[in-house]
């Protein structure tokens, strides 16, 4: 559509408005100066008609024709009027212009039949005696008796009262005519005062917007412009302090990001790229300030870091995962995502926040390395230690006493110290595997009854039962010895923090695609404290007692790891003095 300036827009609507109102007036004025006239004359026709007929009554009454006609002919030519008297049988007795015994019968005329009927009778058309147009008004005259003796009639012509018309019209169109120059030229002057202020506010508001805050719109004369001009001036501030603070968030902001250690990536709902900062571009080998709103299937070009941004897209929970990028160099990524949210709670994108992870992979390959060589190195001394140590305590030596002592101390710490290597060497075959276990549909029963019959002896000693409750027809998808370690690590820690004559409980359920395992103890319970700690390495509640029970620390440890291989959770849940719940969840597939 065409834009045209507002000066344009409204000087048309004026000057069409002022001449409607102008030929509007001058119709007016013209139609009630004509109805003014016309008005005039058939008064005066009127009078004079009567006044002819008080002159004609006497000789209407006598019935002298010539009188009549003769009368008729003076006051015409004296009051330039036409005069013509009519009898009730439509006869002509006189005129002022013709010989009655020449003109045509009258009685046909309507302004005669309703003289005739005893009312005053008027009519305007063409004459062709006199040959032009005629107003005609004719009163009835009548005796004493209300009989009427003939219609008086008086005629103007026209032309006269057409001449004085066509005079008026002209001088009313040449007074609307300049009343319309007058009128534009006044409109030009309105719509300028009307748009003068708007261009001058449109050009503030082009300041304001290429950044020109400190400029000012004048006070304005109209109320209107002037809360306007207030209103914009004070816009001009707020944006002015909003624009000010947008950059130091900004700046802040920036600054964040650029100092983390995380690379971040924000991408919209068509992956597309928000907003990558310098560390995200460093991990993946682009350059962070080049990519905005690119598509991130051109900027990425890691298949498995694709999946899983679509994956968070497609998602309504935080993810987490770690994965390898394979370029030029191998880098070890650990990637989590949350959708990106507005002010509304609407998905807008996700966030993916990126942790270059290769050097501490290095270093816990490093140490898982170190570990197992250790625990390899020293599992020969240790079994040697123990083989010496038993021979001595058999009963072909004869020790003393305190020699007897210290043999069994000796052997009871290497035995210790046997599970200790035996456990990290555990551990270090789990973290090996990285998680990569084989893992086959299995009857869970069976595995909590072997479980549980390892456990018994140790259950024995202290009078604990153990209860199992497990579905026969409950399979889901295990390694069932690393599944069964678990379990045992699971009871042995429940016998050893439980007093004698205390029962443990092992129930297995399915709850849709999921399997859960819970270990149940009423033993001494775990402040609430040392929960979050509790699955880490050599991390004891009560170091103490654990010393003084055998534990080695590493045996929840162990479980986690064998949960972790098969894609599970484990959650514990205790109260002092009451129990301790370990809790497995296991996909069943």
């Amino acid at each position: 559509m065409k834009k045209r300036h507002l000066f344009w827009l409204l000087l048309p609507s004026y000057w069409i408005l002022t001449a409607v109102a102008i030929v509007a007036v001058a119709f007016y004025a013209f139609h009630s100066m004509s109805y003014l006239y016309f008005e005039t004359l058939e008064n005066d026709i009127y009078t004079r008609a009567i006044l002819l007929a008080e002159q004609v009554t006497p000789l209407a009454e006598s019935k002298d024709n010539a009188a009549i006609d003769a009368l008729c002919k003076t006051l015409g030519k004296s009051a330039d009027t036409r005069f013509t008297i009519i009898m009730p049988t439509g006869e002509v007795m006189g005129d002022s212009n013709e010989k009655p015994e020449r003109m045509e019968d009258h009685g046909d005329r309507p302004e005669i039949r309703k003289a005739l009927s005893g009312n005053t009778g008027m009519d305007r058309r063409y004459s062709r005696t006199v040959k032009q147009e005629m107003m005609y008004i004719a009163v009835p005259l009548t005796n004493e008796k209300g009989t009427v003796l003939c219609a008086v009639r008086a005629s103007l012509p026209m032309t006269t009262i057409q001449g004085e018309l066509n005079t008026m019209m002209r001088r009313i169109v040449g007074a609307a005519f300049l009343t319309g120059l007058l009128a534009m030229g006044v409109c030009i002057l309105v719509v300028r005062r009307i748009t003068a202020p708007l261009l001058g506010m449109g050009q503030a508001a082009r300041q304001f917007a290429e950044g020109d805050f400190n400029h000012r719109i004048p006070r304005q004369q109209a109320i209107e412009f002037d809360e306007l001009a207030e209103a914009l001036n004070s816009m001009s501030g707020q944006l002015s302090k909003t624009l000010s603070t947008l950059s130091e968030q900004r700046n802040e902001q920036q600054a964040v990001l650029s100092s983390m250690d995380e690379g971040v990536l924000a991408i919209d709902r068509r992956e597309r790229i928000i907003h990558m900062n310098r560390i995200a571009g460093k991990i993946l080998g682009v350059d962070h300030k080049a990519v905005k709103r690119e598509l991130i299937q051109q900027v990425v070009r890691f298949a498995n870091l694709q999946e899983f941004i679509k994956a968070v897209l497609g998602s309504q929970k935080p993810l987490s995962m770690d994965m390898a990028l394979i370029g030029e160099a191998e880098k070890q990524i650990q990637a989590h995502g949350t959708v990106l949210r507005n002010d509304d709670e609407e998905s807008i994108g996700a966030l993916i926040v990126l942790r270059d992870i290769t050097q501490l992979r290095h270093l816990e390959t490093v140490r898982s390395d170190f570990v197992a060589n250790v625990s390899h190195e020293l599992k020969t001394p240790i079994t040697s230690i123990k083989g010496f140590v038993e021979t001595l305590l058999t009963d072909d030596w004869n020790h003393d006493p305190d020699t007897l002592r210290f043999l069994k101390i000796i052997s009871q710490q290497a035995g210790r110290l046997n599970a200790i290597i035996d456990d990290l060497l555990t551990l270090s075959r789990l973290e090996q595997k990285d998680g990569h276990v084989m893992r086959d549909p299995t009857p869970l029963a069976p595995v909590l009854d072997n479980a549980t019959h390892l456990c018994q002896l140790q259950a024995g000693e202290k009078n604990i039962t153990i209860h199992t409750e497990c579905s026969d027809d409950l399979k889901p998808t295990i390694n069932a010895p690393l599944l069964e370690q678990a379990i045992v690590n699971l009871i042995i820690n429940a016998i050893k923090y439980s007093d004698s004559d205390k029962t443990i409980q092992i129930h297995a359920k399915k709850e849709g695609d999921l399997v859960s395992i819970l270990v149940k103890d009423e033993g001494f319970g775990i402040e609430r404290k040392h929960l979050d700690r509790l699955f880490e390495r050599f991390y004891r509640v009560d170091t103490a007692r654990s010393r003084k029970l055998g534990g080695t620390g590493l045996g929840l440890s162990i479980v986690k790891h064998i949960v972790q291989a098969h894609n599970g959770t484990i959650k514990v849940e205790s109260t002092l003095e009451k129990g301790t719940t370990f809790s497995i969840v296991l996909t069943d597939s």
